[in-house]
């Protein structure tokens, strides 16, 4: 019978993971033997208007066939959830859409007047169990099969597993063990987002950071979960991404999650496990450390002159085919971090950190507060100090050396990352922020391209090692051009300081001064 009223939005907790090689064997051998599963046959034709506005709009839609039955199946992320999503599904008649249904959904108004219509298939071999222990009861399913978008196809090996019942912890336990035995990727990209990748909709282009869902009156525990989760997810999404490809985009966009999410370790520290924090920290500048020097050579390379911009001095090519093996050795060992059992464990653990982990239990009273209070409560003071502290570590700019004005960058990013967290949770000033995020922006690229010239002089070292004659008079010489302007860009940094110095800050301060911002509890509930 044809269901004209969609249902209700069903929230979901799931986890979903990649499979290894050998993973369905080891885990259906014994874990989940093939003759206790359902098996059935799934043909899912999913559904946008031509310039894909369901995408856009974080919404997937798609009629599958289970037999000789049909759904109709939109879903959306929830609240920058990682493992929950709303779903809505109602039961047709046939292939096709029913638009009544959808029309009763928040779909509707990212799809406006434009027509809708096949964008990709996914065709896969379903093998389902239950799992149950004790009060948690979970649906573990192996998903085998193909996504198909025109001439191209992509193959599907994944393990979902949904919470049917109990604590979600249980499900990250079911989780754990079953990562041990076998090779699990936390994958946070649906079969959805793989087929609109496969159509061309993102093609290989680098997962960037999604603007701050924080706002005045979101709680800072929610807000450290929002932020993260992003993080995390731009982390995973670009690892996948670069196994794909040598894409500097890519790389550098994998080590702005890393910074990102390091810098909101920092931000939320006072309020998150001192063992859970340090476990974050480690790993994370473990992941940094393996892609850094890939990084540093594409920058060079980036940087350098073109063959047809310079002339082509003695040396200069061996110079450049030397730099291009390393940058090949220096991709290889950030692929070898990324497919390892270390990169498999920190993403898994992560996320469990995040969802479920101990900072979210802990009973002490300020650490509680924090945890509790608003968002905009806690960058206040977070943020002043940040700003205090880049502006004291600014003094005497032109006299401080290279590791000092590198240093300087860092904090002039931190400061950036945290304005960009919670620059929604502050909406009183609007313009004022754009100013200083403006000028923050600007000085920090000043100090980017400082650091840039620093970087190089070590990149041509390295790629030199202990030959000498042509080979290094030329890397000398590319050294010399990319540093060449080094006391103008010394000024203009100088001059950005000074320009960054006269921005006001746009939250409230924290040391008893007065101002037109206010963060009282009335003011933010009329936000």
């Amino acid at each position: 019978m044809l269901a004209r009223k969609p249902a209700k939005a069903a929230p979901e907790l799931e986890i979903k993971f990649q499979l290894g090689a050998g993973a369905v064997e080891a885990l259906q051998g014994e874990a989940f033997p093939l003759a206790k599963a359902t098996i059935s046959q799934l043909h899912a034709v999913y559904f946008d208007t031509p310039n894909h506005a369901l995408r856009d709009g974080g919404f997937s839609l798609r009629v599958r066939r289970k037999g000789d039955t049909y759904v109709q199946t939109l879903k959306h992320r929830a609240g920058g959830g990682l493992f929950e999503r709303d779903e809505w599904e109602t039961p047709v008649a046939g292939p096709d859409l029913d638009l009544q249904a959808l029309a009763e959904t928040p779909a509707l108004a990212a799809i406006g007047e434009a027509p809708l219509g096949p964008a990709f298939t996914v065709e896969v071999e379903r093998r389902t169990h239950i799992w149950v222990k004790g009060a948690t009861r979970v649906e573990v399913v192996f998903d085998t099969g193909l996504i198909l978008a025109g001439e191209r196809q992509e193959a599907i090996t994944e393990m979902e597993l949904e919470l049917l019942a109990g604590a979600p912890q249980g499900l990250f336990d079911l989780a754990r063990d079953l990562q041990s035995r076998a090779a699990l990727t936390l994958a946070f990209e649906s079969k959805a987002q793989r087929g609109y990748r496969l159509a061309g909709h993102d093609g290989v282009a680098a997962l960037r950071a999604q603007a701050s869902a924080v706002d005045a009156l979101t709680p800072a525990g929610t807000a450290f979960q929002l932020i993260t989760r992003d993080a995390l997810v731009q982390i995973a999404g670009n690892a996948r991404l670069l196994e794909r490809a040598h894409n500097p985009d890519v790389l550098h966009q994998m080590r702005v999650g890393l910074r990102r999410l390091r810098a909101a370790l920092s931000v939320f520290k006072d309020m998150l496990d001192p063992e859970g924090l340090q476990a974050a920290r480690r790993e994370t500048r473990w992941l940094a450390s393996e892609l850094s020097e890939a990084r540093d050579i594409d920058v060079f390379l980036q940087r350098a002159a073109l063959p047809d911009e310079i002339e082509d001095l003695p040396g200069r090519t061996a110079f450049f085919r030397a730099l291009r093996i390393a940058q090949a050795e220096a991709y290889e060992q950030a692929l070898a971090a990324v497919r390892s059992d270390r990169f498999r464990f920190m993403l898994f653990n992560l996320a469990e950190w995040i969802e479920v982990g101990g900072w979210l239990r802990l009973a002490n009273g300020a650490q509680r507060g924090l945890r509790e209070g608003t968002a905009a409560a806690l960058a206040a003071p977070v943020l002043d100090k940040l700003d205090k502290r880049l502006r004291r570590a600014s003094r005497k700019f032109k006299r401080i050396d290279a590791e000092g004005r590198h240093d300087l960058r860092k904090q002039a990013k931190k400061l950036r990352y945290a304005a960009a967290f919670f620059g929604e949770a502050f909406p009183d000033h609007p313009k004022r922020r754009g100013r200083y995020v403006a000028a923050l922006k600007v000085l920090q690229d000043q100090l980017g391209e400082l650091n840039d010239m620093s970087v190089a002089r070590a990149v041509a070292r390295r790629a030199v090692g202990r030959r000498s004659g042509e080979l290094a008079f030329a890397a000398g010489l590319e050294v010399g051009r990319l540093t060449g302007e080094e006391d103008a860009v010394i000024e203009t940094a100088s001059k950005a300081l000074k320009s960054f110095r006269r921005m006001k800050p746009f939250w409230p301060p924290t040391d008893g001064r007065k101002n037109d911002l206010n963060l009282s509890p009335a003011r933010l509930r009329g936000a």
